[in-house]
C-alpha cells in the first residue's frame, strides 16, 4: 500500500495477561516482533491484583494495523484480529474497540451503555436494599484549583460565595491568579470576553488537569501526565525512510488530538502552541520532562509571568493579595457593589479612559459623593417638570443617585476607619 494512502486513527488499547502480572514487557516482545507502529506507556493499573497495561496502536479505517515493511516503509497487511491472536498465544489478552460490541453481543458502545442502565433500573426497582451502594465510594475529592485569567477581584468574591471557601486572589499585571478548593466544578465565570483566556490547574490527590476557557464552547480539559511516560516501541532515529519515521512521531505526538485543540484556542488567544505541545506530548518524544515542569511549561505558554507561576505553585497561604471569605450572597452582592466597577472590570482594560476616571472616583469618594447630589438635583427637576417618558426617566436618576450616595457615603466611612 502506498505511504499516506489510508485513514488511520490512534487506538488506545488495555492488555492484560492471565496470571494477572505485568504485561508490558511481553506485549513490547509482540509489537516488536510484528513491527508494529505503536507506543507503550511505562505504567500500569491494577483491579483486584490484575494488572494492565496500555497500549497505542495505529489502527486503519478498515481494522488493519500499521506495521514497518522490510524496506520501513509503512505497511496495513495484519489485521487486528491477527495482531490479537499473536498476543493470545504469549498468553495476553489485547482488548481493542470492537472487543466491546463482539463481547457483549450488541451493535454498538453506546446500545451497550442503555442496556446497563435499563438493567440498573430494573434492579433498583426490585431490591432497593440489594442495590443500594455506599455513597462514600463516590464521594468527591477536593481539589485545588489555580485560576489563571484576566479577572478582576470581584469574581473571587463570587467564587467565594458559590463555592463556600476562602478565595486568595493576586493581579501582579495584566494577568489574576485565584485559589481556592472545591469538590464541585469551578466554571469559568467569565463576564466580558477580555477576561479570557481562563486556565484552570486543577490538582486533586489522584491527578493532575487543566481546563482551558475561551469562549462559549465550554473549557477543554487537557492532562500533562496522560502521555508523559509513552515510549515507541520501535526505534524512530533507526527508520531509515525520513518520512516514515516522522509519520510514527506525529502518531505518538498528535494522535490524541491536542495540538489541534491547541491550535483552535490559538485562534482565539495568544498561545505558543509548539511549547503548550511539547508539555503533553511524551518526555521520550522531546517533550518537557518533570511533572512539575510540564505544568509550568504549559501555563507559561498563554504568556503568563514566572512569579506568578510560582504563586500557584507555593503554599496556599503565601503569595496572595486580597482573600475573600464566603459570607452569603447578599453581602457578596453589596459588597461588590460597593467596590465598583473597577474591581469587575477586565485586568486588560483598566488603562481605558472609563475604567480609569471610576478608579480616580473610587480613590477620592468624597466627589463621587458629589456627583450624587447633583445626579439626584437633576433627576428631581427632570421628575418634576415633565410627564410620561421624561418623568420616568427623572424618577431612575433618582433611585441611582440615592444608592449611589449610600454606596459613597460607606466608601468614604471606610476611608476613615469608621
Amino acid at each position: 500500500m502506498p505511504q499516506n494512502s489510508f485513514g488511520v486513527h490512534l487506538s488506545y488499547t488495555s492488555v492484560d495477561r492471565g496470571d494477572g502480572t505485568d504485561p508490558r514487557d511481553a506485549a513490547h516482545d509482540v509489537l516488536a516482533r510484528l513491527r508494529v507502529l505503536a507506543g507503550v506507556r511505562d505504567a500500569t493499573a491494577a483491579w483486584d491484583d490484575h494488572e494492565e497495561a496500555v497500549l497505542a496502536i495505529a489502527v486503519t479505517d478498515d481494522g488493519h494495523v500499521l506495521t514497518l515493511s522490510e524496506q520501513d516503509t509503512i505497511e496495513s497487511t495484519l489485521s487486528a484480529s491477527e495482531l490479537k491472536a499473536a498476543f493470545e498465544e504469549k498468553g495476553l489478552t489485547l482488548w481493542l474497540d470492537e472487543d466491546v460490541d463482539e463481547a457483549f453481543g450488541f451493535d454498538s458502545v453506546e446500545e451497550l451503555v442503555d442496556e446497563l442502565i435499563d438493567d440498573s433500573v430494573e434492579v433498583g426497582a426490585d431490591d432497593s436494599e440489594d442495590a443500594a451502594i455506599d455513597s462514600a465510594l463516590f464521594a468527591a475529592s477536593a481539589v485545588q484549583v489555580s485560576a489563571f485569567s484576566h479577572r478582576g477581584p470581584a469574581i473571587a468574591r463570587m467564587l467565594a460565595a458559590v463555592h463556600g471557601t476562602a478565595v486568595d486572589h493576586r493581579e501582579p499585571g495584566d494577568w489574576s491568579l485565584q485559589r481556592f478548593e472545591t469538590s464541585e466544578p469551578s466554571g469559568a465565570w467569565v463576564s466580558s470576553k477580555a477576561e479570557l483566556p481562563v486556565i484552570e490547574l486543577n490538582r486533586a490527590d489522584a491527578a493532575v488537569w487543566f481546563e482551558v476557557a475561551v469562549g462559549s464552547g465550554g473549557p477543554i480539559p487537557f492532562w500533562t501526565e496522560a502521555e508523559r511516560d509513552t515510549r515507541p516501541v520501535l526505534d524512530i532515529d533507526a527508520i531509515r525512510v525520513p518520512e516514515t519515521a516522522e509519520i510514527y512521531r506525529r502518531l505518538l505526538t498528535e494522535g490524541d488530538g491536542s495540538r489541534d485543540e491547541l491550535l483552535e484556542i490559538a485562534a482565539a488567544v495568544d498561545l505558543d502552541v509548539d511549547a503548550a505541545h511539547r508539555a503533553l506530548i511524551p518526555e521520550a518524544l522531546g517533550g518537557v520532562v518533570g511533572a512539575e515542569d510540564r505544568q509550568r511549561a504549559f501555563l507559561a505558554a498563554f504568556g503568563i509571568s514566572s512569579d506568578l507561576i510560582d504563586t500557584a505553585f507555593g503554599s496556599a497561604t503565601t503569595g496572595a493579595d486580597r482573600r475573600f471569605l464566603p459570607v452569603g450572597w447578599w453581602p457578596t452582592l453589596r459588597e461588590t457593589a460597593i467596590a465598583g466597577l473597577g474591581e469587575l472590570t477586565p485586568l486588560t482594560r483598566r488603562e481605558r479612559p472609563l475604567a480609569r476616571i471610576g478608579d480616580a472616583l473610587r480613590r477620592r469618594p468624597a466627589a463621587g459623593l458629589l456627583l450624587s447630589v447633583g445626579e439626584l438635583g437633576a433627576g428631581l427637576w427632570v421628575a418634576s417638570r415633565s410627564r410620561g417618558a421624561g418623568r420616568t426617566l427623572g424618577v431612575l436618576l433618582v433611585v441611582d443617585a440615592v444608592v449611589d450616595a449610600a454606596i459613597w457615603v460607606t466608601r468614604i466611612r471606610r476611608s476613615r476607619g469608621e
